[in-house]
């Protein structure tokens, strides 16, 4: 499978090496998913993070959070399994982040993303 690549701000490139494949791809792929708020997909509804459900919805524990992420990302096509994971919720500059390592089928790599 090949995918748009995309810049480090989420704009697809215009110039350049327009595609990505191997680990690049598994780990843009990955972070694209972890982006997409459930329902926001017009075309599948019923895809997408729970942000608000799950992740970011009053009374929720990091526990809770810290599971839908890791579905997350054990759906994404091409990923084995997850090696390592730890994520931190910034209460003061509100922001979720995550570091995993990640198995793939064509091998391991590393996520670090605030998302």
């Amino acid at each position: 499978m090949t995918v748009r690549k995309l810049t480090s701000t989420g704009d697809i490139v215009t110039s350049g090496k327009h595609f990505t494949t191997g680990t690049d791809e598994i780990a843009q792929t990955i972070v694209t998913r972890l982006k997409l708020f459930f329902g926001e997909y017009f075309r599948n509804i019923n895809d997408g993070t729970r942000w608000f459900e799950d992740v970011l919805g009053k009374g929720n524990t990091l526990g809770v959070a810290d599971a839908e992420i890791r579905r997350r990302i054990s759906q994404t096509d091409g990923v084995s399994g997850i090696l390592e994971y730890s994520s931190d919720f910034d209460l003061i500059n509100r922001s979720f982040s995550i570091k995993c390592s990640v198995k793939t089928t064509l091998g391991n790599i590393t996520i670090n993303e605030v998302l």
